[in-house]
């Protein structure tokens, strides 16, 4: 189970599709991943309604109640690839074509907003398992009257960093994932240097090296989620490369590629995780003000019980 720390308001509703992932609808059996799921089908649709505006990824996202810029820039550029919208760069911005015109009038009106459990007003039944990246499903957990995929999201689209603990192997880093499916990962260590975050020089055929940005520029620049695996184990002055994105700046430099400067668009958000009493974990004042809301995860037994009305077999 996850314990909010401080509470945590009631959750949105639930979502099962990963293509359509912070939407804040129900999937039915129409909501396929791609130009038919429930959020390309309202990104379309809003585009064409304004077809003469050419708009950013943030401005979309708060228009169609969409928790995730990551996934809303993600339908952006599938419409762009099919010649649907065209992308304009720096900043990332997008206006329908007449072909994009055109298809979203051949598109159903978005369903409206459902949630689980009815409408009886009592706690809603769990949401359907989540896929992960890698193929598992995840398990929705209480996370006060709501559950910790959609708190996640919520506490994302309000810019609310969220510092996960709790023993190794409570689902923490399975939680994020299934939360976000837009996630960059670094995996901290003693070992954890300033380029595993900002990039560093790499050979290029023929000779010569090119700079190869790090994650954290990857999710600053694309408004992704960016998780900083047991942070506690990375060395503090690594770890400063952080605060500059976290603390109302949103900028960064890069000094190794000339102070380059990047800064964080629209959906850029960083979760981070740590597991206390692990040998070399250290969690510092400066890093843990950083996150404005802790969550201690631990074990949700009740996803060991088996089915009501079964037998359980050892």
């Amino acid at each position: 189970m996850t314990t909010p720390h401080p509470p945590v308001p009631p959750a949105g509703s639930p979502q099962n599709d990963p293509a359509v992932a912070g939407t804040g609808e129900t999937p039915t059996a129409e909501a396929a991943s791609g130009r038919s799921g429930y959020l390309y089908r309202k990104v379309a649709l809003h585009l064409a309604d304004h077809p003469d505006d050419i708009v950013k990824v943030g401005e979309i996202t708060r228009a169609i109640g969409a928790p995730s810029s990551g996934a809303v820039f993600e339908a952006l550029k599938k419409m762009a690839t099919a010649g649907h919208a065209t992308h304009h760069r720096d900043p990332h911005r997008f206006q329908i074509t007449q072909a994009g015109i055109d298809a979203a009038g051949a598109l159903p009106p978005a369903a409206p907003r459902t949630r689980s459990g009815g409408s009886g007003g009592g706690r809603q039944s769990r949401p359907a398992p989540v896929p992960r990246p890698n193929g598992t499903l995840y398990h929705p957990r209480r996370l006060g009257r709501g559950w910790d995929v959609e708190e996640l999201r919520r506490l994302r689209t309000q810019q609310v960093p969220v510092l996960l603990y709790g023993p190794p192997g409570t689902g923490k880093t399975a939680m994020v994932e299934a939360a976000f499916p837009d996630l960059l990962t670094v995996a901290g260590t003693g070992d954890t240097v300033v380029d595993d975050f900002l990039g560093s020089y790499n050979p290029i055929p023929g000779g010569g090296y090119e700079f190869v940005h790090g994650p954290l520029v990857t999710a600053m620049r694309e408004g992704r989620v960016l998780l900083v695996d047991d942070a506690t184990l990375i060395p503090p002055r690594v770890l400063a490369v952080l605060y500059p994105a976290m603390d109302g700046r949103g900028v960064i430099a890069i000094p190794a590629n000339g102070n380059e400067t990047v800064e964080a668009v629209d959906g850029f958000y960083i979760v981070a995780g740590h597991n206390p009493g692990v040998h070399g974990a250290v969690l510092t004042e400066a890093l843990a003000s950083r996150f404005t809301v802790h969550l201690h995860v631990t074990t949700d037994w009740d996803l060991a019980l088996p089915p009501r009305g079964s037998a359980l077999q050892l």
